[in-house]
């Protein structure tokens, strides 16, 4: 992981402060999950937050294993 200083509004420090109690994140996961949606949200703008969290989340479940893909043939 890289190390960045970065300089911001102290309005944004105290949503992005907000948002880390909130979400149960320490403030440099707050900003990394939150910069994270942000990017998908510039490059997928038909899609509201909620689905791209729910997309991440999917993502997660799927890596640890704990979904499977569905198979329609097996249906």
């Amino acid at each position: 992981m890289v190390r960045k200083s970065i300089v911001m509004d102290k309005h944004l420090l105290y949503a992005v402060d907000r948002f880390a109690r909130k979400e149960q994140r320490d403030f440099s996961n707050a900003v990394r999950y939150a910069t994270r949606i942000g990017l998908i949200a510039l490059d997928n703008p038909e899609l509201t937050v909620g689905e791209i969290k729910d997309i991440l989340e999917a993502q997660v479940d799927l890596e640890s294993k704990n979904v499977s893909e569905l198979n329609p043939d097996e249906l």
